[in-house]
């Protein structure tokens, strides 16, 4: 979990360091010893527990330079995928807090190592995936890192285009800028070939979170969603209840569509798996040889699963935009205040930047007050692929283990604390949510490359057909879900 005192307190020293105040003007203007204005802090006053969170983003890598090397990078374009943040370079500094950041991380690692960051940045991530394919299978070294998108990543893996992460020299897998659930759930056979460090963020901003409109929810006189959270009261139970009280047929015409309001917005294929993964249950595990195996059907999968269903099929409370014929719909719709929650992709925050009303940010709720932790699913996000056509693969560990603890020590605190804390979420507890929400953050294999096969036959079954026979669904699929999973193992066995 990121501390909160640290990252006000590097911060700050990034803010006079680009010459942005981005403090929030509220009652948090000092923490500690460090005031946030004045910036008047020296090294020696700083807490025991700063020293150690500097000491853990400071890498152990050697004293070297790279005698002008061009560290070639092959990226989507910022913007053109909108629920991510790709930016992973900038030409120049502009005033804005997080690209000023990413500006100042590549530059003081080009000094430092003697190296230059050359980005490539194409429209479409798609086409990151067909131009990587052609020159590693060609044999040229025209990139040292693709940022490959989720559903083509495994694909890369299983030809053999990637280096196993665990054999990646001066990388530090155990580093917190380093985001280890992924680790722990997209390993295969103990070998990694996917992997997201703090140099990108589209991990941060590919997170699910339940956006709620604190206007209807003051309106409904509800109790506060955010001290739930903190007692651990935050649970499927407890949204079902608020969600229901906020149904209105507001122009009285008995239809509920897009022109009334709701309890719960999203769509059927991210609200199904998100609450199933909210409940602490998985899609697919690993056994004890690190290898996936089906975790579908026990008893606590299936009551989550009826549970989930409980709420998505009562009555009028969920929109589902994709089943009204036009999945944007949402965005129009929440922002409009007819919506009491929606879950979608924390990077969708930036849409309601402008929105009237004050919203929040909250994780999903748990099954039960039972369940220890709230858990929170990353789908789609961008992964770091080092291509088996690298020339110097220790140049580039030394790289990009520099590039990701720089950036956890010098971007984060701006992305986390001023963009998302005061910037979009407008209050102090979003900030504290994404503690929560960040902390436990969910890598389901099924869900990452499986989808198709493993989890929609679920959705499908689920929303538009009503049907909560989870056996003869798994009957169903099942056979087609194993020889996919013994497909891809028989390819990652070929490959030790």
């Amino acid at each position: 979990m990121i501390k909160r005192k640290s990252i006000i307190f590097i911060a700050s020293l990034l803010a006079a360091a680009i010459f942005v105040s981005c403090a929030p003007a509220d009652d948090r203007e000092t923490e500690g010893d460090v005031d946030i204005r004045t910036n008047e802090t020296t090294p020696e006053e700083i807490a025991p527990d700063e020293d150690a969170w500097l000491a853990a983003v400071t890498p152990d890598l050697p004293d070297i330079r790279f005698d002008g090397f061009e560290f070639r990078i092959l990226n989507t374009e910022n913007d053109s995928v909108p629920w991510l943040l790709t930016q992973l370079e900038a030409e120049e500094l502009t005033g804005d807090p997080f690209s000023d950041a990413v500006y100042l991380r590549n530059r003081a690692i080009e000094d430092r190592f003697d190296i230059l960051i050359r980005e490539t940045a194409v429209a479409d991530y798609g086409v990151v995936s067909s131009m990587a394919r052609r020159g590693i299978q060609a044999g040229d070294d025209e990139f040292d890192l693709y940022m490959l998108p989720r559903d083509q990543a495994l694909g890369f893996a299983r030809d053999g285009f990637l280096i196993d992460y665990f054999n990646i020299p001066h990388v530090d897998l155990s580093r917190i800028y380093w985001d280890q659930n992924m680790a722990a759930d997209l390993s295969i056979n103990n070998r990694l070939f996917t992997m997201a460090g703090d140099f990108s963020f589209t991990h941060y901003s590919a997170t699910m979170v339940m956006f709620f409109n604190k206007a209807l929810h003051a309106d409904l006189a509800l109790e506060d969603p955010y001290q739930m959270v903190r007692d651990g009261r935050w649970t499927f139970d407890a949204f079902h209840q608020m969600a229901r009280t906020a149904v209105r047929d507001l122009n009285g015409d008995g239809i509920m569509d897009e022109r009334d309001q709701f309890g719960y917005l999203s769509l059927y294929p991210l609200a199904y798996p998100t609450f199933m993964f909210a409940a602490g249950e998985r899609y697919m595990r690993k056994d004890a040889d690190d290898r996936p195996v089906l975790s579908i059907g026990g008893e606590r999968w299936v009551t989550a699963f009826l549970a989930i269903m409980d709420i998505m099929l009562d009555g009028d409370l969920f929109f589902c935009a994709e089943v009204a014929g036009n999945h944007r719909l949402q965005d129009v719709m929440f922002p409009n205040n007819q919506a009491l929650f929606w879950t979608e992709l924390m990077n969708w925050a930036m849409i309601l930047r402008g929105m009237e009303a004050d919203f929040g940010i909250l994780p999903h709720p748990k099954l039960d007050e039972v369940q220890e932790n709230y858990y929170s699913v990353v789908w789609g996000c961008t992964f770091m692929g080092v291509p088996i056509t690298t020339q110097d693969l220790a140049r580039t560990g030394v790289i990009i283990e520099a590039l990701s603890a720089e950036s956890r020590r010098t971007v984060m605190p701006v992305y986390y604390d001023v963009v998302l804390s005061t910037v979009i979420a407008r209050d102090d507890e979003s900030g504290e949510m994404l503690d929560i929400i960040f902390a436990n953050r969910v890598y389901d294999l099924a869900l990452q490359f499986f989808e198709g096969v493993i989890v929609s036959p679920f959705n499908t079954q689920a929303h538009r057909r009503g049907n909560a026979d989870i056996a003869s669904i798994l009957e169903a699929n099942v056979n087609r879900m194993e020889r996919q999973i013994q497909s891809l193992m028989d390819r990652f066995d070929e490959l030790n």
